[in-house]
């Protein structure tokens, strides 16, 4: 038996969603918070997992009729999860890391192209697949278009609760509410494209302000304005949301994680009651293989 273990960053939400040029796209904020799967290749055939993780099943169900483990049985264990419904990533990190422990049990490369083409066949997807930031259009993958390595990044996740049914919302017919946001649109993804090409975090930060102001349309965010204020006061770069989740991210600069108890104190006085967070970095995206190894 061959074992993979394989990782992939979670999300605080997205620095930028909407229209381009008549797509929903996205670019998808990714932080030091992980999905972790464990693949297993043994004797046998097909695909053995939790019953939960039918997602992840019709993934690696698709990626093994293009690329068979003939004589293989795929045994797939969780880790590690992050919370669902909430804005991390949840499924994508689940389908990536074990695509990633799947192709390299297969030995074969797997582009960051054609996992998120394999994720997208199951779901909306978030543009994690790629080792740094990238837009994608995560209903049709009609955009793939990998931007640069983030700049440097703490951000502080909040969450006052609940979760959002992503594929309630996924499935609403938001266009009478999206093309009157195209030109705010254009301008946030400018600002955020901005931000990685010259490495400028107020720059991506002023983007991700933008499109965290324009998700109130699509759906409520009743802490922004406190999540702003609170920015403002800790001279953060800007806020972002999970345009279909309940997190709240305050970008911040890199060291701001090295004074996390005086933030979150800070936090305490300054916002309603009901919230729970902490810093985290921001990190490229893409899966990670961890290890490798030989069973018995």
């Amino acid at each position: 038996m061959t074992t993979v273990t394989a990782a992939c960053p979670g999300t605080c939400g997205e620095f930028f969603q909407g229209t381009l040029d008549g797509v929903p796209c996205l670019v998808s904020c990714p932080i030091d918070k992980y999905a972790r799967i464990r693949v297993t290749a043994r004797p046998g055939a097909g695909v053995s997992l939790p019953g939960e993780m039918s997602k992840t099943r019709r993934a690696l169900e698709t990626f093994l009729e293009r690329r068979s483990l003939a004589g293989k049985n795929i045994v797939v264990e969780r880790l590690e999860a992050l919370p669902e419904g909430k804005g991390y990533a949840s499924s994508t990190a689940d389908i990536l890391s074990a695509l990633a422990c799947t192709a390299s049990l297969a030995g074969i490369p797997l582009p960051p192209e054609e996992a998120s083409s394999i994720a997208l066949a199951v779901e909306p997807t978030d543009s994690i697949a790629w080792p740094g930031l990238a837009l994608l259009d995560h209903r049709g993958g009609r955009i793939m278009r990998f931007l640069g390595p983030p700049p440097p990044l703490s951000v502080l996740l909040l969450d006052w609760g609940g979760t959002v049914d992503t594929e309630e919302f996924n499935s609403r017919d938001s266009r009478p509410v999206l093309e009157p946001l195209v030109p705010l649109h254009r301008e946030a993804f400018s600002l955020v494209l901005r931000g990685v090409e010259h490495g400028d975090p107020e720059a991506l930060g002023r983007g991700a302000s933008l499109s965290a102001r324009a998700a109130v349309r699509l759906l409520e965010k009743p802490h922004l304005d406190e999540c702003f204020a609170l920015c403002s006061l800790l001279g953060g770069y800007g806020v972002c949301v999970a345009h279909s989740g309940t997190l709240y991210g305050i970008l911040l600069p890199s060291g701001a994680a090295d004074r996390e108890g005086d933030i979150l104190e800070t936090a305490v006085r300054r916002l309603s009651p009901g919230w729970g967070g902490r810093m985290h970095s921001v990190v490229p995206g893409g899966p990670r293989t961890e290890e490798r190894k030989k069973r018995p």
